[in-house]
């Protein structure tokens, strides 16, 4: 079940304001502020779809233009509703000439106010479908499989959303989907699905820094008018700070006063803007490592990972493979009906997929563009990942698949993992226990994946 429109009233009226939640019963959830600066607290820390707006506050010097414009600095993604008694013309004016989404004159009765959020939410729906965003197509249904590791990263989602924090950290394999869940934070934490992607990798001290601090026009060569940062865009939505781990030392001292004091200078300027904005930060680096490394700083660690989520490798959820398959063929316009076949699974299912759920879709699409019958069968896959076929030696081209090969494959694989358990990780001893030579107990191991996952299941054996 999706979660109720949440509303935000800001009202000096208190008697007006204990009313409004009455009128939405159990339409919308609602919050109520009596002062300008409790709402913006609100604004700040959670994420809201409309906001019904007085413009007048007994005691509060501050117009109703300057709040409306504090609103969209804090969120852009919010429709603001004025209900107001103003009658000055010209105040009348600059609010709607400021961009409110509708305006409404006091009294006003709860019919009105109720039809009116009712047709706000359905424009916004509209907006969304037309973005291909809308919350039913692109939430945490983008997360496939129904195994432990799945139902867990899922219900760690849904922890950090419930808790409002604004510094996410990713951190998982290279193909194991860092930006899919990092979209599906975003897609159901924000109710606009603003999310502004930047790869910090590509950061460097020239041109692409702009990018993510903006510039002014002149700061350099062909720098012919204004650019907005990527915190100033997202404007209170989400900033994916894709492989940071990657990213310059001297680059994180930047990123990191920005991420600590929410404010942005542009280059070429020395103008300081107040910016409102969550982070997800997505690295296959390990960062403990890197910062004993003196390569990431430990300051910047501790900013951006208020929360931290571990995607799980996808040897660590096989069962998911079947439902991972049937998605990633019914993708393909062409090939939707296509048939795989339970040996064909299992022989999925017995590999080590040192590229993750990136390399499983590579090796599916690779495969429907070869097939001519509608069904993938365990040859069709020998052919997308040779390291399959390698693995049976010679024997390759005769070998017999199905449940067989799956078992053959996965016997194989285990009979390392003991001699080199029992070798605590010395790759001679190891051998020799095998009756090979060095160089063939290492070339096997490799295509057995356990030399380029470093650990032997987690067991704590490496390979020296």
């Amino acid at each position: 079940m999706s979660p109720l429109p949440k509303i935000l009233a800001l009202d000096d009226d208190k008697s007006w304001l204990s009313q409004i939640p009455l009128i939405f019963e159990d339409l919308c959830q609602v919050d109520g502020y009596a002062s300008i600066d409790q709402g913006l607290t609100a604004i700040q820390s959670s994420f809201y779809e409309i906001i019904l707006l007085d413009i007048n506050f007994d005691g509060d010097p501050r117009s109703g233009l300057d709040v409306f414009r504090m609103i969209q600095a804090a969120d852009r993604g919010a429709d603001v509703i004025v209900i107001s008694g103003e009658t000055n013309p010209q105040r009348l004016i600059q609010i709607m000439n400021a961009g409110v989404t509708q305006f409404l004159t006091k009294p006003v009765t709860p019919d009105i106010v109720l039809e009116t959020v009712k047709n706000t939410l359905a424009e916004r729906e509209r907006r969304l479908r037309a973005q291909n965003l809308f919350k039913s197509e692109r939430t945490r249904s983008s997360l496939i499989g129904e195994s432990l590791p799945m139902r867990k990263l899922r219900e760690d989602i849904s922890r950090m959303i419930s808790s409002g924090t604004k510094d996410i950290l990713l951190q998982g394999e290279t193909g194991t989907g860092k930006e899919v869940v990092a979209q599906a934070i975003a897609y159901e934490a924000d109710p606009s699905h603003r999310f502004v992607p930047i790869h910090c990798g590509a950061i460097s001290d020239g041109l692409a820094e702009s990018e993510l601090f903006g510039h002014v026009r002149g700061a350099f060569t062909g720098a012919d008018r204004d650019r907005a940062s990527a915190f100033e865009v997202a404007g209170g939505g989400f900033v994916f700070l894709d492989e940071i781990g990657d990213m310059p030392l001297n680059q994180q001292a930047k990123l990191l006063r920005v991420i600590q004091e929410r404010k942005i200078t542009r280059v070429g300027s020395s103008e300081q803007k107040d910016v409102n904005f969550r982070t997800i930060s997505a690295t296959h680096v390990d960062l403990e490592s890197a910062i004993a490394q003196k390569r990431f700083r430990e300051d910047l660690y501790f900013r951006i990972a208020k929360a931290k989520v571990v995607i799980p490798p996808l040897r660590e959820r096989l069962d998911d493979i079947p439902m991972l398959v049937q998605t990633f063929i019914a993708s393909n316009q062409r090939h939707k009906h296509v048939i795989v076949p339970r040996d064909a699974v299992e022989l999925l299912q017995h590999y080590h997929w040192p590229g993750n759920v990136r390399q499983l879709q590579s090796a599916i699409d690779s495969i429907l563009m070869r097939i001519t019958e509608p069904v993938i069968r365990e040859k069709d896959i020998c052919q997308a990942i040779p390291e399959i076929a390698k693995v049976f030696g010679n024997k390759s081209s005769k070998i017999l698949l199905g449940r067989y090969g799956a078992s053959l494959l996965a016997r194989e694989r285990d009979r390392f993992e003991r001699a080199i358990i029992a070798s605590n990780g010395d790759r001679d001893v190891a051998a020799n226990s095998l009756g090979m030579s060095r160089a063939t107990f290492f070339r096997r191991a490799k295509e057995l994946g356990l030399v380029r996952e470093r650990r032997v299941r987690d067991r704590g054996v490496e390979l020296r």
